[in-house]
């Protein structure tokens, strides 16, 4: 099983010990999350990480079109490239609190289509068109086939559609009863058809929140163990909603733009668990949540079962708990103890 870290850099000295532990743990990927107002650099977290480590795969969990022109962010992509082929990963996704928190809207589906389809073109070595502009990377010495793998981060299928298209793979944030799980397999299977793509070759990372504690029960005392402010963010259509629910989950999360609520208020998570308690959302939300939760064992032993359903490469956040992102590492590496 592939587990990759997903975190926001909290501190650029900190990258390097979270990295090695990374490493030393077994896991297969940091994840490095975009979010200029509430983290350190992503490229700069990403350089760090992939020089102080010899085989950890990093990615960018994930960027987005509208805070770094194509050509940013490709010029920083083949530079990481060049410092450690093979191992960068490139997630990106229509923009979350990059967005949101300097008051930019996401970004349109066709927006984000276009511009991986640039930033393909840039990497490759081609001419890249964005916005009615036509332009090169005029690097000497540059190796196209270098260029990374591009993931997109979904939580419908519109964008998910799109991915299958023009990217390399998805981390769908899209739920975890069985229903969802076949409903993001389905929605893959009838694109690579509709797009003829190699179903084998297109990759799946599934997200989901992770909470370490003293057990399963007691974390879910205070923790959702599921993404519910991405059912409500941009179109509902397709997300197995059940229709009631659609105005109770924009209840639920109406505070969910603001950056000191939604990252640094440390009661965030007993506090939607009670909105959700009192808006009737619970026992649906429990219901289609990964429930990665309590300690290394449980949370091994709920990662054996979705093995057994195919799901094998994961991009783990941690949802609070026990421990801080520097202890993380080691415990998701105990955690995979107890998977086969």
């Amino acid at each position: 099983m592939k587990l990759s870290y997903n975190l926001l850099p909290q501190s650029f000295q900190n990258m390097r010990p979270v990295a090695l532990a990374s490493e030393r743990a077994g896991l297969y990927s940091i994840a490095i999350a975009d979010s200029p107002l509430i983290s350190r650099e992503l490229f700069v977290s990403c350089a760090e990480c992939l020089h102080e480590t010899k085989s950890l795969n990093v990615m960018t969990a994930v960027t987005n079109p509208l805070t770094r022109h194509p050509s940013v962010a490709a010029s920083a992509i083949a530079t990481l490239c060049e410092m450690a082929p093979g191992r960068l990963l490139v997630g990106i996704a229509t923009g979350d609190s990059a967005a949101w928190g300097a008051g930019l809207r996401p970004a349109k589906v066709s927006v984000l289509s276009d511009y991986i389809i640039a930033l393909k073109q840039l990497l490759r070595g081609e001419v890249a068109t964005w916005q009615g502009h036509e332009f090169r990377l005029h690097w000497d010495g540059y190796d196209p086939s270098s260029a990374p793998p591009i993931y997109v981060a979904c939580a419908g299928p519109r964008v998910l559609r799109m991915a299958v298209e023009v990217a390399d793979g998805i981390i769908p944030a899209m739920g975890y009863a069985p229903q969802n799980i076949a409903h993001v397999k389905q929605l893959v299977a009838d694109a690579c058809v509709e797009f003829e793509r190699d179903i084998h070759e297109f990759a799946i990372s599934w997200y989901a929140e992770f909470t370490f504690g003293e057990s399963a029960e007691e974390v879910l005392k205070s923790h959702l163990g599921a993404d519910s402010q991405w059912l409500v963010m941009g179109s509902t259509e397709g997300k197995l909603i059940p229709p009631e629910y659609i105005p109770l989950l924009k209840e639920m999360h109406a505070d969910g733009h603001n950056l000191a609520v939604a990252y640094k208020d440390r009661e965030r998570g007993e506090k939607l668990v009670q909105r959700a308690k009192s808006l009737g959302l619970y026992d649906w939300l429990y219901a289609r949540a990964s429930r990665l939760c309590g300690t290394p064992a449980e949370i091994g032993a709920r990662l054996q079962s979705f093995q057994e359903q195919g799901l094998d490469h994961w991009c783990l956040w941690q949802d609070g708990g026990e421990g801080d992102y520097n202890d993380m590492p080691v415990k998701l590496g105990e955690a995979l103890r107890f998977v086969d």
